[in-house]
């Protein structure tokens, strides 16, 4: 019985894996929200910012790889090229998802390594860590934001 429980855990992640990379944005808050996927194209809304608004910097797009686990700057003119899905789950069946954000038990914390601002990509009971390129933020997360699949 432990046999079998042990290899119905282990066994699928050397047969099933995530077949989608996907676009992601990082950056300012206020910026990473002008972008947005309509069909199946990126669109890059104008927003008005009011005068006192404490611009960080500009949003970067990346494309993650999930065959070699690594992310690639992208401009957003080179994302016209893309077919993008931007549905939470890919056609595969995995998702983007955030780390673990509890504290334990309360009123006891177990531990002091909280995994909010990882991101890990999920399905069939498989997850793995991304690694991600993010920049700094005023929460430490580095302002993440999923857009889409490629397809």
């Amino acid at each position: 019985m432990i046999i079998f429980v042990a290899a119905s855990i282990y066994l699928p992640r050397f047969f099933i894996h995530p077949q989608y990379n996907f676009l992601y944005v990082t950056g300012d808050y206020s910026e990473a929200q002008r972008y947005a996927v309509d069909d199946t194209q990126l669109v890059k809304n104008d927003l008005k910012q009011p005068d006192n608004y404490n611009y960080r910097g500009e949003a970067k797009l990346y494309i993650y790889d999930v065959g070699s686990d690594q992310s690639t700057e992208v401009a957003f003119i080179d994302t016209r090229e893309l077919n993008l899905n931007s549905n939470r789950e890919s056609v595969d069946g995995f998702e983007i998802v955030s780390g673990d954000q509890s504290h334990g038990l309360f009123p006891f914390s177990f531990s002091s390594d909280h995994d909010y601002c990882s991101r890990y990509i999920s399905g069939h009971n498989l997850s793995r860590k991304l690694v991600l390129k993010q920049t700094s933020s005023s929460n430490g997360c580095g302002n993440f934001r999923f857009l889409a699949w490629v397809q």
